[in-house]
Formats: structure tokens, C-alpha cells, sequence
């Protein structure tokens, strides 16, 4: 699964970004928590785009 889809996947189960960052070497990070069911999730790339797209869905929700 890409990371757009398993992004969308998580807001449908009612996860929420708690955080995201991104580190020097082109890393980037995105933390999700499901306060109901006090679960933790993380989603990890390198791909400008998709990262630009990830950030702006998150944004947006």
C-alpha cells in the first residue's frame, strides 16, 4: 500500500496526525494517533512529491 492510500486509510479509522517532521537527510516523518483506541501509527518517506501531497492532505483534514 503507498503512502497516500494507507494516509487516507488512517483518517477513515479515525486517526489524527500528531506530528510530523522531517530531518536532514530527506527523511520525513508523520506520528497518527486514534485517541479511542489509544493506538499509534507512522508513515516514513523520502519522495518529494508524495511528501508535498502527504503534508497538504493533512493540512486539509
Amino acid at each position: 500500500m503507498d503512502n497516500i492510500e494507507k494516509l487516507k486509510r488512517l483518517y477513515e479509522k479515525g486517526y489524527k496526525c500528531i506530528r510530523y517532521e522531517d530531518d536532514e537527510d530527506g527523511k520525513f516523518k508523520m506520528y497518527f494517533k486514534n485517541f479511542e483506541k489509544e493506538q499509534i501509527e507512522d508513515i516514513n518517506s523520502t519522495n518529494t512529491s508524495e511528501i508535498n501531497v502527504l503534508k497538504s492532505f493533512v493540512d486539509k483534514n
